[in-house]
């Protein structure tokens, strides 16, 4: 079943619903989140990047997009949520908590609303503590896919400038987190923000992630990039090795695959400046492509200084050196300096090799085949799961004629949930994830690829080229379906490795009833 054709079965299973519920007020609750649901029905999906203050979350955001849309800053902490949407215009909304209706704003005014302290200011300070949100529109592409949301910082314990932000504003380290936490809730996946070197070991960076305010995340949607490894230049001549093997010892320690479906390094910073380095600051590069590469590597070890310092050896001055240590840090000028010398000769080609370098293209390459391709199943999943929440806390409350009304009301839902195959398909997927299938290595992959991992067509979902004739989907789809046959007849699966294996089975019985 496409995409679409989930939504419409929902659509009109929530109609159905909310047409039962009447118009009673007991049961508002649940006619508006129905309403809602509808809403969101044909909404890009909401990703979430959660992590720490100083996690690189709003950087990783502008790398994702290319472009400059989060305000970033070594003294600024995103206290406010940024929700990041596809737009005809670049636009910003600011939402207020309580009464207060939306206020349309300069978008040049975003920088202006990311907190900073400054005291005496009190007319701002009364504006940043009634905001609840913000929402940025743009035309760029990739958010047609996702919307993106930049959440505050979860530390419990802040930075010196963190808590004069806080003081300034009058809210409370829990308040942050708190805020993240709900703005996640809101989401359909997560993207978890780790940053090198904000944790004692790989147990710490977990820690934050395992808490109630996230309990129902998991590896089907939940991805982790770990960012700021251009940090480990010059320690490590490849920063993005050195953050490779700390993500395989992330993956590696308890409960992570429970959490996590993968950790990927991105070099977050390099990525963002591959989208927005500007055509002066392309021509500095150039020149500082001219140095010696070890000359230059040993003037950009010198940190802050490079940016600062008269150097005869070096053919930029001080006053173009600083904006391209602000966007490129060291690791991204002697990259970038590295690649002209290889041979790249335009900013086209230094942007592609940027983004490519900073582990940028395949981590996003990896959230539309992860979760991208499942957005519409994972939607309603979470829709469904929301409204069986909101009849379990309303029932016992209500009088027994309007209780039978919402029960009754409920059973599109559950006649939806129980015969989409996908939502069997989903519980498979949990089950691999938590650890509780006796899957062999084919299995498993055979177990992602069918499930849409790499794409929901035909030809993705058998592991075929895009252009395979209807002979050859044809032929695998038989072929895997006489697998998992055997595997049903098979002893060594047993409970619920076997309840798997009979779903997948009829996974591929119903490809080949579609070919």
């Amino acid at each position: 079943m496409t995409g679409s054709e989930l939504r419409e079965r929902a659509r009109a299973a929530f109609a159905t619903a909310a047409a039962a519920l009447g118009t009673g007020e007991p049961l508002r609750p649940v006619r508006e989140a129905l309403a809602g649901h509808r809403v969101r029905l044909d909404a890009p999906m909401p990703v979430a990047l959660v992590g720490r203050v100083s996690s690189g979350k709003s950087t990783l955001a502008n790398a994702m997009l290319g472009g400059e849309l989060a305000p970033t800053g070594v003294e600024e902490l995103t206290f406010n949520v940024n929700w990041l949407q596809y737009g005809a215009r670049r636009e910003l909304t600011v939402h207020f908590r309580g009464d207060r209706r939306p206020e349309r704003r300069d978008a040049a005014e975003l920088a202006e609303l990311t907190v900073r302290a400054r005291d005496g200011d009190v007319e701002r300070q009364r504006l940043l503590k009634a905001i609840d949100y913000l929402v940025i529109t743009d035309p760029n592409p990739y958010l047609k896919a996702f919307d993106l949301v930049d959440t505050p910082g979860l530390d419990s314990v802040f930075h010196n400038d963190s808590q004069n932000t806080l003081r300034f504003l009058g809210r409370t380290g829990d308040e942050v987190r708190a805020a993240s936490e709900a703005q996640a809730s809101k989401a359909d996946a997560l993207v978890v923000v780790f940053a090198r070197g904000l944790a004692a070991n790989e147990e710490e960076l977990l820690a934050d992630f395992v808490g109630p305010g996230f309990g129902g995340s998991g590896p089907i949607t939940t991805i982790a990039a770990l960012t700021k490894v251009e940090l480990a230049w010059p320690q490590h001549p490849d920063p993005m090795a050195e953050g490779r093997h700390l993500a395989e010892r992330v993956m590696a320690s308890a409960g992570a695959r429970r959490v996590l479906y993968d950790v990927r390094p991105v070099a977050s910073l390099v990525g963002a400046a591959a989208a927005t380095f500007t055509e002066d600051e392309f021509g500095s590069l150039v020149e500082l492509s001219t140095m010696d590469a070890e000359s230059l590597e040993r003037r950009l070890r010198r940190g802050p200084y490079f940016a600062t310092r008269e150097y005869d050896d070096v053919p930029v001055p001080p006053q173009r050196r600083a904006p391209l240590l602000r966007r490129f840090g060291q690791y991204g000028i002697a990259l970038a300096t590295g690649l002209l010398r290889d041979g790249v000769a335009d900013p086209a080609s230094l942007r592609a090799e940027l983004t490519a370098r900073s582990g940028m293209t395949e981590f996003k390459r990896l959230l539309v085949d992860h979760f991208g391709n499942r957005a519409d199943l994972i939607k309603v999943r979470g829709m469904l799961d929301h409204v069986y929440q909101l009849r379990d806390s309303l029932a016992d409350r209500l009088p027994p004629r309007d209780r039978m009304t919402l029960l009754d009301a409920v059973g599109p839902l559950l006649s939806l949930d129980h015969n989409e195959h996908a939502f069997k398909e989903l519980d498979v997927l949990r089950h691999y994830y938590d650890g509780e299938l006796t899957f062999t290595e084919e299995d498993a992959a055979d177990l992602l690829r069918v499930t849409g991992e790499h794409g929901t067509g035909l030809a993705a979902r058998l592991g075929l080229p895009p252009g395979a004739t209807r002979e050859e989907l044809a032929a695998a789809a038989r072929e895997r379906l006489g697998g998992w046959a055997e595997r049903d007849l098979d002893p060594a699966y047993a409970g619920r490795s076997r309840r798997a294996v009979q779903i997948l089975r009829r996974s591929y019985e119903r490809l080949v009833g579609t070919i």
